[in-house]
């Protein structure tokens, strides 16, 4: 194969776009299509403090160095944050791998522990009778926006990418929840208390970003949460995969069909009140927020809790 751009030796070859390129012309197409993905959904603005989520693998290690090195181009400055969820074997690898690459690039960043809250993932895994990948979304979401307003960040840049999206996109419309489609979005402006959140990889495939990394060498964890041979979502994927390779494309197009035409009139009739929990004074569309309810119950707080709500 020969690379489009140049005639060199190819060692991509993307179906979804027909397009062959070798590994220099790959890398600038997938910081061109971050840049795109961030100028069409308004993203960031010059003079943002942007807090960069790092979990250590792929994704989030490739959307780092893809904003580093267009930081200058945005105007913006980063700051890293990872979350150690306390997973036992797990934690300590990913953990490590994020900070190497902060220190590699010289981004100022925080180790966010969750034991300091007063439970582990491996706690709600062991005595909450939920998800465990449900009760984790949630306490990154509540720890990323309390961190990063603490840091004086204008937005959180997570990496979830085009399959992620879409994943979380199937998961809901299965479920019926029209208040998850309603918010579901590759950008989300701040609200009450709510820091902005951007997801500048929703343009790209997951595939890409595995070959972006290696291309340029960028350290990751290729282990898998041990947690997530129970998620739901990689059945998601497997199955949005089939679609692309039968037909190469399809998950952009399911992506721009949701956004142009179904979202917007979810949202209009969609959309809870933003309150503030009783307890820790974060955002809640109840009482007590999910986090609180959380640590609640791993305290043996039941009954306190459930008059409370």
């Amino acid at each position: 194969m020969r690379c489009r751009v140049c005639g060199g030796e190819a060692v991509v070859r993307l179906e979804y776009a027909n397009l062959r390129l070798c590994g220099k012309h790959f890398v600038e197409f997938f910081e061109r299509r971050v840049l795109r993905t961030v100028e069409r959904y308004g993203m960031l603005r010059g003079g943002q403090r942007v807090a960069v989520a790092v979990s250590g693998g792929k994704d989030s290690v490739s959307l780092l160095h893809a904003l580093w090195k267009l930081r200058e181009r945005l105007g913006v400055e980063l700051v890293g944050v990872t979350i150690d969820l306390g997973i036992r074997g797990y934690s300590e690898e990913y953990v490590g791998v994020a900070v190497e690459n902060f220190e590699r690039l010289g981004v100022p960043y925080r180790v966010v522990r969750l034991a300091d809250y007063g439970f582990t993932i491996d706690d709600a895994a062991e005595r909450l009778r939920r998800p465990v990948c449900s009760v984790c979304g949630a306490v990154k979401r509540y720890l990323l926006n309390r961190v990063a307003r603490e840091l004086g960040a204008n937005v959180v840049a997570t990496g979830h990418t085009l399959d992620d999206f879409l994943s979380v996109l199937l998961q809901a419309y299965i479920r019926g929840d029209l208040e998850l489609l309603s918010k579901h979005k590759p950008y989300l402006p701040p609200a009450d208390g709510l820091v902005a959140r951007a997801k500048p990889l929703a343009e790209t495939p997951e595939s890409d970003t595995l070959t972006y990394a290696r291309i340029l060498g960028l350290r990751f964890t290729e282990r898998k949460c041990p947690y997530a041979g129970k998620a739901v979502s990689a059945d998601y994927k497997a199955a949005l995969n089939l679609l692309e390779e039968r037909h190469p494309g399809i998950k952009f197009q399911m992506l721009r069909s949701f956004l142009d035409r179904v979202q917007p009139r979810v949202a209009a009739g969609a959309g809870a009140e933003l309150k503030r929990c009783e307890v820790c004074g974060e955002p809640s569309s109840s009482r007590v927020c999910q986090f609180c309810r959380f640590r609640a119950q791993l305290a043996g707080e039941h009954l306190r809790l459930a008059r409370a709500t």
